[in-house]
This record gives structure tokens, sequence and C-alpha cells, in this order.
């Protein structure tokens, strides 16, 4: 299998198909030949495709992709930083099956764009995405960034973006992480670490990636559980309350040089909820739109713009009489200054002045229920 790390062959082998072959060797023997080779480690396409006869085994397979049975994906994979290559995966399972685990990961090369084809129907898939390459060149890709499980139709023309900033805790808008609750006398408090801008979502704690990560509750100003070791269930009280939920990560190295702090603080009331079933919680999000390209960086000769969308996890209602702040720096956090914001409800832009190196972020927003969030993105994107 093909690796841009480690050693190179010093003459590549090249497999060719027995009728290829064939008129190649009769061209040599006639005589002097020329064999010209165009070869591409990265195609810009890529096929994921399942071959399904309903209710019978066919006596001959044979699968023909069309556009009446295929979806086309305009994926575009942002770089993180350090080697070029990182490794992704398209699980796809039958409506019968209750995961899949099949298949190997595949390489593909950061801050490009490349064409997919997926089978339509009612298959289900899911696309992950690692911001380097795996250690191991085999196996399944369990751990990076995830989308959530969907479908396809035949005329769906889909777009994704992996690792456009900003990268930062979140509870995705797209679904497929789970959502912060209260069930009774518990809190369920889980949000995903390392959210993109796309929704695509993964969690922290794996030792190849050095994370830290401090996760705290507390509850009218004293803190009742630290969740630092991973998510546990936290009991509390059942009168109201203000809750707030801190969670602070970092991650440094080579292969990742954007959002290499964050700090993120949420502030809610809540109580015990009527019945037995769990309730969503309203932890405000902010999302956030950066005219970056594929290697995450915007010109930083002039000013440009960021979107900023305010909105309550799914199953909350969508926040009304909000309030947002925005303040940036060039410096890695030693210095910040206020931007110009405008906006209302829920959609705002924010006005980044010119500068140079990296944008780190600050943002503050409120909601007329009095929800807060307070969060900071060290490093958020870089300028060219």
């Amino acid at each position: 299998m093909w690796s841009p790390l480690g050693d190179r062959l010093p003459v590549p082998a090249l497999a060719v198909a027995y009728d290829d072959g064939q008129r190649m060797i009769a061209a040599a023997r006639a005589g002097r030949t020329t064999l010209d080779l165009k070869l591409t480690v990265d195609s810009p396409y890529l096929y994921d495709v399942w071959q399904v006869s309903e209710g019978r085994v066919p006596e001959r397979i044979l699968h023909t992709v069309t556009a009446r049975n295929t979806a086309e994906v305009t994926a575009r994979y942002g770089d993180m930083g350090g080697a070029e290559w990182a490794s992704e995966q398209r699980f796809g399972w039958r409506p019968w099956q209750t995961y899949s685990w099949n298949d190997d990961q595949r390489l593909v090369r950061t801050g490009t764009t490349r064409q997919e084809f997926v089978s339509a129907g009612d298959s289900w898939w899911q696309h992950r995405m690692l911001h380097r390459i795996m250690g191991m060149s085999w196996g399944k890709l369990d751990h990076g960034m995830a989308r959530a499980p969907r479908r396809y139709a035949a005329d769906d023309r889909d777009v994704e973006t992996w690792f456009a900033p900003v990268v930062r805790p979140a509870v995705p808008a797209a679904g497929g992480a789970p959502v912060p609750t209260r069930t009774g006398d518990t809190l369920d408090l889980r949000v995903a670490e390392f959210v993109d801008a796309d929704g695509n979502h993964g969690v922290a704690g794996r030792a190849e990636e050095a994370d830290t990560v401090e996760v705290r509750v507390s509850r009218d100003g004293q803190q009742i559980a630290d969740l630092s070791e991973g998510w546990t269930p936290v009991p509390t009280t059942p009168g109201p309350a203000r809750y707030r939920l801190d969670l602070t990560t970092q991650r440094s190295s080579d292969e990742w040089r954007y959002a290499t702090r964050t700090e993120t603080a949420w502030q809610f009331a809540s109580a015990r909820p009527a019945g037995d079933a769990a309730q969503p919680l309203p932890l405000l999000q902010v999302d956030y739109r950066v005219p970056a390209d594929l290697r995450g960086e915007v010109a930083g000769d002039r000013a440009h713009q960021l979107g900023l969308t305010l909105r309550q996890p799914v199953g909350v209602p969508a926040p009304t009489g909000t309030q947002l702040r925005v303040e940036v720096s060039f410096d890695g956090g030693r210095s910040w200054r206020a931007v110009p914001v405008r906006g209302s409800g829920t959609g705002f832009t924010a006005v980044v002045p010119a500068g140079h190196g990296t944008v780190s972020l600050r943002a503050h927003a409120r909601d007329a229920a009095g929800n807060t969030v307070d969060q900071t993105v060290l490093d958020a994107y870089g300028l060219r």
C-alpha cells in the first residue's frame, strides 16, 4: 500500500490488465518502443458504492454507476498543519445492520477538493476524517472527526468541508453528537471538544493527540463536579438554580496549528423537569463562518468579515433578545481589541481588521432568558 511517508523504491512496480499487457509485449517485440506513464497518487475522484440486489442473489453480479443510483459529493479537505496527507473513511451499512467495521482507511491530500460518488438509496453512510495520517496504515479509522450518519438520494449534490475554522467545543447543529440534557435530577453535559464550521465533530482524549481537557460544573457559584477525566452523569438538586459549565481544551503539535487552546463557559438556568424524559439544556451556541481557504488562511492585507450565528441545541427554542460582543487578537491572546459587530436575532457579522500571523477570537453572547456563552479560541485561523 502506497504511503507518502517512509522510504521509496528506486523503481516503481506497475500492474496492468492482461489485454493491455499483451499489446505492450507485442509492441516491444516489434521493435523499439517508448512507454510514457502519467500517474497521480491523489486522484480527484473517489467512488463509494454498494451493489444491492433486492430479494435475490443474481447469477452474475454487475453494478453500473449512473446518475440514477448515485449521489455526488464535493469533499473539501482542510489542512491543519504538518504533512499534506491525512486519513479518511466513509463507513457504509445496510438498514438491517447496526454498525459498520469493514474496509480500511484511505489517504487524502489535504488542501484539496475531491469529487466523490456515493451510492444512493436506503444504505446508511458516515464519513470520518483524521487531520493527520493514522499511526497504522491499515484498519478502520476509529477517531478524528465524523459527520452525522445519513442516506443519499440520487439527485443529491452535497458539499462537505473538513476542519474549516473555527474549530471549538460545541453541540453540532447537524446532529450526530450527544445533546446536553437533564433527566430528573441528573445532568448529562457531554459536549464534543472539537467541532468545525461544517458541524463535523470529534472528542478529545486519545494519547496520540496529547490533548489536555478540563471540565468543571458549578451550581449557584459552587463547583459540584469535575469531569476532566471523562464524562459521567452529574447529580443535582431539584430546585431552580443557575449552572455553569467550563470546558478548556489544549492541543498543539506540528499537525495541529489552529485552535491550539479553547476556553468556553456556558451559563444557564435549570430545575427538575416534569416527566421522566430527558430535556435538552439551553447551552447557547456560537457558529462561525470564516472566508478561509483550505489551508485555514485569510488574506491579511485587508479587513475581512466573519459570519456568526447564535442558536440553541436541537429541542430548545431559538434564542431571542440576543447580544453579541467579539474581540480579536493577532498575538496569540496577549492583547485583545473589540471589533464592530452588526446584526440581531440569530445572525451577526463582525469585521476583523488587517493583520498578520494568526487570528484568535473571543466571543461573548447572551439571550433574553439569561443564557450566556463566553468562548475564546487561540490561533483560530491564519493570515497569509
